[in-house]
């Protein structure tokens, strides 16, 4: 047994070592200015979205426009309170550590809604952004 455990150490600073060398060769991939290619199979943050406008899009004058962004800005409000404002939250931390354990099973849920609503704003919030590049095109700004 205690022969295993003493492999397992030494193989440890390999292991370190080795996953210390694959990223270090992923920032100087990066930094040589070769294509971004991730250790992981999926990005953990999302990317900036350029904004391209349709055909659509080009053919609405600055009012239509403007309409367009007012319709849309409802979709980017969130009333959900963030983690410390949230009383749920804080009454499932409280339950979770002296009464019943899964309930802490609500925050997972409560992350599991952010990413629902965050799939909400984020379209919209995109969609804004391309429609405020093309009333800078059209000079809607200028008067």
């Amino acid at each position: 047994m205690k022969a295993a455990i003493g492999r397992v150490i030494s193989i440890c600073p390999l292991l370190l070592m080795t996953s210390i060398t694959a990223v270090a060769t992923e920032v100087d991939k990066t930094s040589a200015g070769e294509k971004n290619s991730s250790v992981l199979p999926f990005d953990l943050y999302r990317t900036p979205a350029v904004p391209i406008p349709i055909a659509q899009d080009r053919a609405l004058n600055c009012l239509a426009l403007e309409q367009e962004i007012a319709r849309l800005v409802p979709k980017t409000y969130s009333y959900k309170p963030d983690f410390y404002n949230d009383p749920y939250q804080g009454s499932a931390i409280w339950i979770g550590t002296t009464l019943f354990m899964p309930a802490y099973a609500l925050s997972g849920y409560v992350g599991y809604l952010q990413y629902r609503e965050n799939g909400r704003i984020i379209p919209a919030e995109e969609r804004i952004e391309v429609l405020r590049h093309l009333k800078a095109q059209h000079h809607c700004f200028e008067t």
